[in-house]
């Protein structure tokens, strides 16, 4: 007769990994046996997610100075606290301390394979996190990570002569099987390491017949969203390292990617996108509207830009909207950037595919998306363009995609050959049938 003390590790493991994923039982299971506490242990440590403290006994605090079987962890993801933020800021003694404990961790993780770094992002003004501080991380990192996240919405600017995290992250290039990058600044130092010749700063020349790759990478998907936050015209796009407030454009960036992957720098090379944003010019009938823009490279699709509207609601809501090819969706605007990474969306085993989708056709994660019908039922959502909508009876509106990185132009709302834009007041404007 079967009994559970006879079931093969194999079978225990898969039991395990379930009750992982349902966040019930491994505890209280592992407590069971010594060979049940080894074999849950295996599946305890495989992802550990984490937020810092300054303060000495917390959590991460504690889990970095005695790690355990630190050896069993494939996946690390750190979150660094406005607070600890703080402590870099006041030059406090415990943030420090902290940070070394965290580094220290991560340098005796020899079975690590997917890093993930990200900052807690603050409600209003809050603190920017040091460009030192995630060098150090960095730094720390052993050589058996292979997918890597960072994301700094707001990170201080490096000076010359200091550590650098674009020169950081080119060290760690050659060995990266994909990478998910957000910060509020970088520069073609994170190329130097590959190609130092490419760059994508738009005031230096870009003659690809004189680049030569130094190096080759095994990167597989990339993933760079540069900053759209809407709110803080101070932080709406990403920088240029060195350069003030010298915008880097999307359209550059990802023409010298894919120059790169054609001389052979990145022969693996699966995918890439490059997130940004569009906006659009006043206009008196306020019929233009902001976009983003996804560059992307497939290897089976080549290159394709894709031009996706959006906008907020207005008053105190805070839901933003974006139209795709298949309808309107709903979210905070973290939510609706957060689906645009669609098929390279970042997972706990790094940029993960889950689906082959369309060739030249991008497709959203709608995962934590509200639709239409949702909104306008729980808030009474409505929109002049759904009137315009419904009075011709066709879309005014369409996403677009296009081959290449060129396009680089904000969306017109459409207007029938029978209609017409009229005054409808001072300051709003409406379609009519022409009479």
């Amino acid at each position: 007769m079967t009994t559970i003390a006879s079931l093969p590790n194999e079978i225990l493991l898969d039991l395990f990994e379930r009750l992982n994923d349902a966040h019930t039982g491994l505890l209280s299971t592992m407590r069971t046996c010594r060979r049940w506490y080894r074999l849950g242990a295996t599946v305890l440590y495989t992802h550990i997610s984490m937020d810092t403290a300054l303060r000495e006994d917390s959590a991460c605090a504690r889990f970095s100075r005695h790690a355990g079987p630190c050896h069993l962890i494939r996946s690390f993801s750190v979150r660094v606290t406005q607070v600890h933020l703080m402590g870099f800021g006041i030059v406090s003694a415990d943030a420090f301390d902290r940070l070394t404990e965290l580094c220290d961790a991560l340098s005796g993780m020899q079975s690590l394979k997917t890093f993930a770094l990200s900052f807690e992002e603050a409600v209003g003004e809050g603190f920017t996190a040091p460009s030192g501080a995630i060098v150090s991380i960095l730094k720390s990192l052993p050589k058996t990570v292979v997918d890597l996240n960072l994301d700094c919405e707001c990170m201080s600017t490096s000076q010359l002569g200091q550590p650098h995290v674009c020169h950081t992250l080119s060290v760690l290039l050659p060995r990266l099987r994909s990478l998910r990058l957000r910060t509020s600044h970088f520069c073609s130092g994170l190329l130097s390491s590959i190609s130092p010749q490419a760059t994508f700063d738009p005031e230096r020349p870009h003659c690809k017949a004189t680049w030569k790759a130094n190096a080759t990478s095994p990167l597989q998907y990339l993933l760079i969203r540069l900053i759209t936050s809407p709110e803080d015209e101070q932080r709406a796009h990403t920088t240029l390292c060195y350069t003030g407030d010298k915008m880097l454009y999307g359209a550059r960036l990802a023409d010298t990617l894919h120059g790169l992957y054609t001389i052979g720098a990145f022969p693996l090379l699966q995918q890439f996108a490059i997130i940004g944003r569009v906006d659009a010019p006043p206009s008196p009938r306020n019929n233009t509207w902001n976009v983003f823009k996804i560059r992307s490279f497939n290897r089976r699709a080549n290159t394709t830009t894709t031009t996706l509207p959006w906008c907020a609601r207005g008053g105190s809501s805070s839901l933003y909207m974006v139209r795709d090819s298949e309808e309107d969706r709903f979210g905070s605007f973290g939510e609706v950037v957060k689906a645009l990474e669609g098929p390279l969306a970042w997972t706990n085993a790094g940029i993960k595919p889950r689906r082959r989708q369309q060739d030249n056709h991008w497709e959203l994660n709608y995962s934590n998306l509200s639709s239409r019908k949702e909104v306008m039922e729980k808030f009474g959502v409505s929109f002049r363009l759904w009137k315009h909508e419904r009075e011709v009876g066709m879309k005014l509106l369409q996403p677009r995609t296009s081959n290449g990185f060129d396009d680089t132009t904000a969306l017109v709302q459409d207007v029938p050959p029978e209609w017409r834009w009229i005054p409808e007041g001072p300051w709003n404007w409406t379609i009519a049938p022409l009479t």
